[in-house]
């Protein structure tokens, strides 16, 4: 007995085929989903910006309260006339160095190269016009009750020289004039101050009086002496 092999039956080999594709076809869908799409970048995440720590100086929010001005070298202040100057070494103030009345006065101030000694040491027995004490010193004069009186017209009173030049002129903001080669003094500023009128000068004799300037003393120290004359608030 011949006995033949048995023939496939084609639904067995349909059945196959379509096993073979399900499985394909989960293949194709499973590496869809897991490969990233191709219009998506990979990209690392990205640090956070790491904040600057700002220092803030307290320099601006606290400034230093403005540093008072120094008080001047050799500044005279007289709280009883309310005025000062500045008194550039060795000048001081003397009580010697007082001149006789210039004009009916409230007050007098000198300043002196002198040392105390040197002054107790000069005959003044002889000082009615002229005084080696007041050479090279300078002065302070100070007229109450002057009322409406101008300082031209103070000046006027005490007479006057040939040669004396008269000028308009303010010290410290007030109405003044500055006298050259006037009386009694060859440099005086003559101010006035509402009621008073004071007289700010020097005493510089010439040669021919034979009174040598004391040490210290010198025409440009007077000068700026006179410069320096301010009232006091």
């Amino acid at each position: 007995m011949t006995i033949k092999p048995a023939r496939s039956s084609g639904l067995g080999g349909a059945a196959f085929i379509g096993a073979v594709a399900v499985a394909v076809l989960i293949v194709v869908v499973a590496l869809n989903t897991f490969r990233p799409s191709s219009d998506r970048v990979a990209t690392a995440p990205s640090a956070s910006p790491t904040p600057t720590a700002t220092v803030t100086s307290t320099s601006a929010a606290k400034q230093s309260p403005p540093t008072p001005s120094p008080t001047p070298t050799g500044l005279y202040t007289n709280e009883t006339y309310k005025f000062s100057v500045i008194l550039p070494p060795p000048y001081r103030e003397s009580t010697r160095a007082i001149m006789g009345p210039v004009s009916p006065q409230l007050g007098q101030v000198a300043f002196t190269a002198r040392t105390e000694a040197d002054e107790a040491s000069i005959d003044t027995s002889g000082c009615h016009t002229a005084c080696p004490l007041w050479q090279g010193a300078a002065y302070v004069i100070i007229k109450a009750g002057a009322g409406s009186q101008t300082p031209r017209q103070y000046y006027a009173a005490q007479g006057g020289s040939v040669s004396q030049v008269i000028e308009d002129t303010t010290v410290d903001g007030r109405t003044a004039i500055k006298v050259t080669n006037g009386v009694p003094f060859p440099m005086q500023f003559i101010i006035k101050d509402g009621d008073r009128i004071f007289v700010v000068a020097y005493q510089i004799y010439p040669p021919e009086n034979g009174m040598a300037m004391p040490a210290g003393a010198t025409k440009e120290k007077l000068d700026a002496i006179l410069a320096s004359f301010k009232f006091l608030p």
